[in-house]
């Protein structure tokens, strides 16, 4: 997560549509110095590393444009915010992005993913997670 961690204190949020949800996030991130990126619809089939800022978007074909999908839920993507977590998670939580939130951190492993495929990943371990 090196460039990750050079590119600044971030957070990606998906799937928050009211301001006064995202004025809510933003707020409990001030402590933090992290800046929020509330990420449109149209951009989850960009790679979390474009979205963050990390490196440019390639140009792409039309067929490159019609894969990405919509996130059909809320989820958060913390950048360079790794030595936070253990206040940063609560913060988050008080501020309604909890439970039905998807949560993730950046790493080299999933940089080039898109929103779509990190939010279906996330979704199939919360499903295995569960009784």
């Amino acid at each position: 997560m090196e460039k990750a961690e050079s590119a600044g204190k971030k957070v990606l949020l998906f799937g928050f549509e009211d301001l006064r949800s995202i004025l809510a996030v933003q707020a409990a991130l001030e402590p933090f110095h992290a800046e929020l990126i509330p990420v449109a619809k149209t951009d989850c089939g960009k790679t979390l590393s474009v979205l963050a800022g990390l490196e440019e978007q390639p140009p792409l074909d039309d067929d490159a444009q019609a894969v990405g999908g919509v996130i059909p839920g809320r989820m958060a993507v913390l950048c360079g915010l790794d030595e936070d977590l253990d206040a940063l998670l609560p913060a988050l939580s008080g501020a309604g992005a909890g439970e039905t939130c998807l949560k993730a951190v950046l790493t080299r492993h999933n940089r080039a993913w898109s929103a779509t495929k990190l939010y279906m990943e996330l979704s199939r371990e919360r499903a295995a997670m569960r009784p």
